[in-house]
């Protein structure tokens, strides 16, 4: 049976909704991002970053990158990014998603709201991955915009 979660992290990023964005939609800028660690790898095979488009990525560490997504981007905006995925290894489906990014400005940056509304078919233990994993690539994020800004 399949195990149900959602997960909200916020960040408070250092750069302007707009910068934001475009390192969020920025195909090359987002395999380097969404690598939780640097132990990790993020390789994006297809991107089509509009509502409609698909991104199928390869990742995991980086001497094997054995986990495959699939996503299909829903709304594609400066305030609100939507995709679904399905991660799979091995050809087995592992989880679905529902990945919603809500961008705001704050003070002298903006902040960001991620929510991952999850269906897992690999038990509950594959919510504290996502969490740990989703929450290492914010950080990369928030810093990589910063940088970004201020470059």
């Amino acid at each position: 049976m399949p195990d149900f979660k959602t997960l909200t992290l916020d960040r408070s990023i250092a750069c302007t909704p707009e910068r934001l964005f475009q390192v969020m939609t920025d195909r090359d800028l987002r395999a380097v991002w969404s690598a939780p660690d640097d132990d990790s790898v993020v390789i994006i095979d297809e991107f089509d970053c509009r509502p409609g488009g698909r991104e199928v990525t390869r990742c995991g560490p980086k001497e094997a990158p054995e986990f495959g997504t699939i996503g299909q981007f829903h709304v594609v905006s400066p305030e609100f990014l939507c995709f679904s995925e399905t991660l799979i290894i091995g050809g087995e489906t592992l989880s679905i998603s529902l990945c919603s990014h809500e961008i705001a400005a704050s003070g002298t940056g903006c902040t960001l709201r991620a929510t991952l509304q999850i269906t897992s078919l690999a038990g509950p233990e594959m919510f504290d991955d996502y969490g740990a994993g989703w929450g290492a690539a914010l950080d990369k994020l928030a810093t990589l915009a910063g940088e970004a800004a201020t470059a």
